[in-house]
């Protein structure tokens, strides 16, 4: 009976799949075939087409006369973040799932995910990804399953690092983002996100299997010069604090010491790229915080250190003016 359960909701729940897609068409192609190629059937797919000037939104038109799972948005540039927030609003499916258009997915991504969801009840169902490269890669996932509370969750994420702040190697219940958006201008948005949405799930489970490929590619957020949006992981990380001391106080020194690798990695970076206004808000931030920095027993001696010297004997003297 529970098999039969299983057959009829793998057949009829729609899972909705969105992908921003920006000035990626070598790589959208094959993105896009290995969606439709799941093995898991019953899919929503839609490409966000976000404003790109190559053959991007090129590519995504054509898979949409090829698939009538298919719905291609063009619209002006907003970002990533942006692009989402698109897909969310138009999507009629109950499960969601994120797929970068210059990254691609295992064949049985969906619905190895989509079984575990209806097995343990989670709300979110994670995998873990291989970390493509041009002549290697590395697979990065926790080898074992389970099945975490919030709590757990945020733990394993700043204690153990195998329980990653990635939004795209999941799937979530749409019911989650009901009054979610990822935030504007802010990167790396994803993170953001996922500190959010993990506090409003019940369950959230982990599987044993990296399901996701993730693209190393000159060009993607991860390797194109430093922008200001990415001081976004400073405005993300300080909000962790506070939410940690609303509700797992005992977690409170951890999400400390994330802001402050955050925070300082920041700072020099703002420095290096000549960025002056937000280099002084960083700073200032840094004064206003770095007693907590000193007292945090989680946060080791060389970054109090670091934290120290970049704040009162570091580059200020370069911005002066």
């Amino acid at each position: 009976m529970k098999k039969m359960k299983e057959m009829i909701s793998l057949k009829e729940e729609l899972i909705s799949v969105i992908v921003p897609v920006y000035n990626s068409w070598r790589y959208t192609k094959k993105c896009i075939e290995t969606i439709v190629n799941q093995t898991y059937k019953n899919l929503e797919i839609l490409l966000i087409d976000d404003g790109s000037t190559d053959k991007s939104g090129l590519v995504c038109d054509e898979w949409q006369k090829k698939d009538e799972r298919i719905i291609v948005i063009h619209k002006e540039n907003g970002g990533a973040a942006d692009a989402r927030n698109t897909g969310l609003d138009i999507a009629k499916g109950t499960i969601i799932a994120f797929v970068d258009g210059d990254d691609y997915i295992e064949q049985d991504m969906i619905e190895i995910l989509y079984k575990n969801m209806i097995e343990t009840g989670a709300q979110i169902v994670s995998g873990g990804y291989f970390k493509e490269y041009f002549y290697s890669e590395t697979v990065e996932y926790a080898k074992e399953n389970y099945i975490m509370t919030p709590k757990e969750a945020y733990e394993r994420m700043l204690t153990r690092n195998d329980f990653g702040n990635e939004i795209w190697d999941r799937l979530y219940k749409k019911e989650l983002f009901e009054d979610l958006r990822f935030e504007l201008n802010k990167i790396p948005e994803d993170v953001g996100m996922t500190f959010k949405i993990l506090d409003k799930a019940n369950k959230i489970s982990h599987i044993d299997k990296p399901v996701y490929h993730y693209i190393q590619r000159q060009g993607s957020v991860e390797h194109k010069k430093y922008e200001i949006a990415q001081t976004g992981a400073v405005d993300f990380s300080e909000e962790l604090i506070k939410l940690m001391e609303k509700k797992y106080p005992n977690l409170v020194g951890y999400a400390e010491k994330f802001f402050v690798m955050a925070l300082n990695n920041n700072i020099v970076l703002c420095y290096r790229n000549g960025f002056k206004e937000e280099y002084k808000k960083l700073i200032e931030k840094s004064k206003i915080y770095m007693k907590r920095i000193l007292k945090c027993s989680e946060i080791e001696i060389g970054r109090k250190i670091r934290s120290i010297l970049i704040t009162y004997l570091g580059f200020s003297r370069i911005f002066k003016k």
